[in-house]
């Protein structure tokens, strides 16, 4: 692992506090935390590491969601929070990879590398009171499955 990969846990950790996401980190979260954690994933990943590097983990992590979908991959995303470290540590890591995954796809693919556009849907969805889980808010729910 290269000290650029060392690097991208403390980057993870440091986004958590910043202010582009509504819920406050300390606070007591049961479920649906997979776009922060995602989204830390990808803001760290991708400001930290060369697009090489950047590539490679993220076809590392597809294949270890492919590998182990059928072992962990019998609940919703939105799940992830609820109960989420009282497993082994691959199907805790395995709502990491499916977050980070969820994210790369909603800014490269849906918005096309824009990711204010997904940020702004996110406070909207939360601005309007959560009334549907973030992965149908996104219309995830087909991709993640």
């Amino acid at each position: 692992m290269s000290e650029n990969h060392l690097f991208t846990i403390v980057a993870h950790e440091l986004t958590h506090h910043s202010d582009l996401f509504l819920d406050e980190f300390d606070d007591e979260r049961v479920d649906g935390i997979w776009f922060e954690e995602g989204m830390c994933d990808y803001l760290s990943r991708k400001m930290t590491l060369d697009e090489a590097e950047f590539q490679a983990i993220t076809e590392v992590e597809l294949e270890l969601v492919a590998m182990f979908k059928g072992e962990y991959g019998n609940h919703s995303l939105d799940e992830f929070g609820s109960n989420s470290y009282q497993g082994s540590l691959t199907s805790n890591m395995f709502n990491y990879w499916r977050s980070f995954l969820a994210v790369n796809f909603l800014i490269e693919v849906r918005a096309n590398n824009d990711i204010k556009q997904i940020f702004n849907e996110y406070h909207k969805w939360y601005k309007e009171g959560r009334k549907v889980p973030l992965t149908e808010y996104f219309e995830l729910n087909t991709m993640l499955k």
